[in-house]
């Protein structure tokens, strides 16, 4: 799923965002709530901003499992 997003500044920092209705209407209907779609973008920005990912057996190996 892809959400073009078009970010409004104001004073140099996001402010608003303005995305098609088509696009939120198809991606809500994949989700229960709108609870459950904040966390899939919530999930998407962190993974977009993970720059080091760790095998599960090195997180295992650093925290003694």
């Amino acid at each position: 799923m892809t959400l073009n997003a078009q970010i409004i500044q104001s004073e140099g920092k996001p402010a608003f965002t303005v995305i098609a209705y088509e696009a939120i209407q198809q991606s809500l209907a994949s989700f229960d709530n709108l609870e459950d779609f904040a966390d899939y973008v919530h999930a998407l920005t962190v993974k977009n901003a993970t720059t080091t990912w760790h095998t599960l057996d090195d997180v295992k190996k650093e925290l003694g499992l």
